[in-house]
């Protein structure tokens, strides 16, 4: 059985400034997002992470260097944020307002916005997700990982564990939130999502 324990990056200034943050988007860690991950670090630290992945973008980087310290991290693409095209880099509250029917009353993001956003699809990322826990299920049986990604891919990560479709029915986990998944060959079990430490 593979561990793998899931955290969502720290704040980062893109976050801070409510800006929609995709692969495209690479902006560091506030203050307060190396604090998180300091805390998470904290509660953390007696696992003895035998790999670490994480996506190559910044935010995610960052935090798994705090987290993991001295570790050896491998930056996977596959991890990197859900792209949203031409939304990448736009404030929130525009994107909201302009596309409101491709969000939910949570804010969520509904299927089918990059017909307009010309983004990643929903399935697109998920496949990719699915291939990369089959082959950690290979590489590090009995073994505790740690994964740093982001709050979309996280939550399309659930979709691949619990094929659960709908998303709107999962918020994105919070900056530095953790998720808990087991994996073998043959099944992945969630055991906790976006357990807050910070």
């Amino acid at each position: 059985m593979t561990t793998l324990y899931i955290v969502r990056h720290g704040q980062s200034e893109a976050n801070k400034a409510g800006i929609l943050q995709g692969s495209k988007i690479d902006t560091p860690l506030t203050a307060k997002g190396r604090k998180q991950a300091h805390t998470v670090q904290q509660q953390l630290q007696t696992l003895n992470f035998a790999k670490v992945y994480a996506s190559p973008l910044l935010r995610a980087a960052q935090t798994a260097h705090i987290i993991a310290g001295e570790t050896t991290t491998t930056y996977d693409w596959r991890l990197k944020e859900y792209d949203y095209g031409a939304w990448d880099g736009q404030l929130l509250k525009d994107i909201h307002q302009k596309y409101a029917r491709f969000f939910d009353s949570q804010q969520n993001l509904l299927p089918n916005s990059d017909k307009v956003s010309h983004g990643e699809t929903f399935t697109e990322v998920t496949e990719r997700l699915q291939a990369f826990f089959k082959e950690l299920a290979v590489k590090h049986n009995n073994e505790k990982i740690l994964v740093v990604s982001h709050g979309f891919t996280i939550k399309l990560m659930l979709d691949a564990v619990l094929g659960i479709k709908n998303l709107v029915n999962l918020n994105e986990p919070s900056n530095a939130g953790v998720t808990k998944i087991e994996l073998t060959p043959e099944s992945m079990t969630l055991l906790y999502f976006n357990q807050e430490f910070s």
